[in-house]
């Protein structure tokens, strides 16, 4: 029995969006392996330097080829700082104190935070199925990352701080950054943001870091742990979340998004023996489930812009 055409482009679309999330995942698994060899701001200086640079390279004509107004230039580059700077470094930071399962599950959250952020901003409005859906993702934060007040647990819930600022930092870039993807393109836009997080995560690892004094002397395992980061975890990552968009909605390919918590989950388990609770596990499902329901609205991403532009989420 062979499918129909539309079926095989959904599945060819769901594929990649969740070959991505599935990549996307496995990134706190190896940033926090790598953490004791480097610090927050040197690897997201060289992890994202180096996807700018691959990204550069498969788009350089028509990165070349567009001329920014100086006001929309300012723009891309100013929230460009949430994504390829606040992101990578609060997520680093704070993968140094919170367990992988942990930030896979804080992140799942982003597309929750980009409707509240959306709303807030009146860039979209926020429906009763959405509300509950922050609510829900909210109270199954709280179940699966409830825990006793050790000191113990004080460094965990820093770390976890610390992601979700990562966090609200890429929903910001994946708010404000649809105009200026509509009018120039994905990746020239995302090029041109790398090249201002990543210039800021370069003085921040100068500032802050020992780039020049030992936090780039990896060992072997450290060396793959970067090539991971960068090339699957972070080029192949975007790239496979882009085709996924051109093929299927962006509601369609949110709903993949539980591949990421869920990677990092069992990689953590299986790789640097995280524990798996049931409470944790309730609290995923209950995430997850939120996710899902925010994208059952029938105007889910339709963005009241001017233009009726649409809010694309980035699998980071």
């Amino acid at each position: 029995m062979s499918l129909s055409p539309t079926l095989r482009v959904l599945l060819k679309g769901i594929f990649f969006a969740s070959f991505s999330a599935c990549l996307g995942g496995t990134t706190f698994v190896f940033t926090r392996m790598i953490m004791p060899q480097t610090d927050a701001a040197t690897l997201s200086f060289l992890r994202y330097g180096i996807v700018g640079i691959i990204l550069f390279f498969f788009c350089a004509r028509s990165v070349l080829s567009i001329s920014p107004s100086r006001n929309d230039l300012i723009g891309i580059m100013f929230i460009g700082l949430g994504m390829f700077a606040i992101f990578p470094f609060f997520m680093a930071y704070g993968l140094s104190y919170t367990t992988a399962s942990r930030a896979g599950l804080l992140y799942a959250t982003m597309p929750l935070a980009t409707i509240t952020i959306a709303s807030l901003f009146r860039v979209e409005q926020a429906n009763l199925m959405k509300v509950f859906s922050v609510f829900l993702a909210m109270i199954g934060i709280a179940v699966a990352m409830s825990t006793k007040l050790t000191p113990d647990n004080l460094i965990l819930l820093k770390g976890d701080l610390m992601v979700m600022v990562g966090v609200l930092g890429a929903a910001v870039f994946t708010v404000f950054s649809g105009k200026y993807m509509e009018k120039y393109g994905n990746l020239p836009v995302m090029v041109f943001s790398a090249v201002s997080g990543v210039s800021v995560t370069f003085i921040l690892s100068l500032f802050f870091g020992e780039p020049f004094n030992g936090s780039l002397s990896f060992d072997g395992f450290g060396w793959f742990a970067i090539f991971m980061l960068a090339v699957p975890g972070g080029a192949l990552m975007m790239y496979s979340w882009g085709r996924a968009l051109l093929i299927i909605t962006p509601t369609q390919a949110a709903i993949a998004l539980g591949f990421n918590p869920l990677t990092a989950m069992f990689l953590g388990f299986l790789l640097i023996a995280e524990e798996i609770t049931i409470r944790f596990l309730a609290g995923f499902i209950m995430v997850v489930s939120a996710v899902v329901l925010s994208n059952i609205s029938f105007s889910f991403l339709k963005v009241k812009y001017k233009k009726n532009r649409k809010i694309l989420f980035f699998n980071y």
